[in-house]
């Protein structure tokens, strides 16, 4: 009689350590579509014909980008702002700072999502943008794109910050391995400079 209850225990005991390998797998293999969905949705972003990502007409714009990182520190003041690819997915990289911390944000330039946020000590006496009649991202680059410099360059990501007192952005330019920086006043729209690598 106890042989036939240890049997039974056994039995019980072997079915439901079978269940349970079962059902992680059917775990494994929902985590694995959410991986690859999660994959396929952040590689959507446009790219032009030679598979650059197109930074001219981002879905979040420049505004609703400062916006999100404005409701999450709203005593802060922009010390940078700047837009390029990682690994194919656009994204802002905001700097801010207040009276006690600097705030380093990455925010999806597809979704509005704050991606990374870093927060520490205010060390040093930054400088904030003036973002007040500061001509648009995509008139920067359309000025910078009518150099002859750039001719057949691709824009692949800019900056805004401010260099000896003057707001300006940094429209960088690539075709194959050589790369092209024009630098724009971000108020007149005048160029400043044009730095090839």
């Amino acid at each position: 009689m106890i042989k036939k209850l240890m049997m039974a225990g056994l039995t019980l005991m072997l079915l439901s350590a079978c269940g349970t390998d079962t059902s992680n797998e059917n775990d494994n293999a929902m985590n694995e579509t959410d991986t690859t969905t999660n994959v396929q949705t952040s590689t959507t972003a446009d790219t032009n014909a030679n598979g650059d990502v197109d930074v001219t007409n981002p879905a979040v714009s420049m505004k609703e980008a400062i916006d999100t990182f404005l409701a999450k520190y709203p005593d802060a003041k922009i010390e940078s702002i700047e837009l390029d690819a990682d690994f194919g997915n656009l994204r802002y990289e905001i700097d801010g700072f207040d009276s006690a911390k600097e705030y380093d944000v990455v925010i999806d330039a597809s979704t509005k999502e704050m991606k990374v946020e870093e927060v520490e000590a205010n060390h040093d006496r930054d400088e904030a943008l003036d973002l007040s009649n500061i001509i648009e991202p995509g008139e920067a680059i359309e000025k910078a794109s009518a150099k002859e410099e750039v001719n057949g360059f691709t824009p692949v990501g800019w900056s805004l910050e401010v260099d000896d007192g003057r707001t300006r952005y940094s429209i960088e330019f690539k075709k194959g391995l050589s790369e092209i920086d024009i630098k724009v006043d971000a108020k007149t729209g005048e160029i400043i400079e044009v730095d090839a690598d």
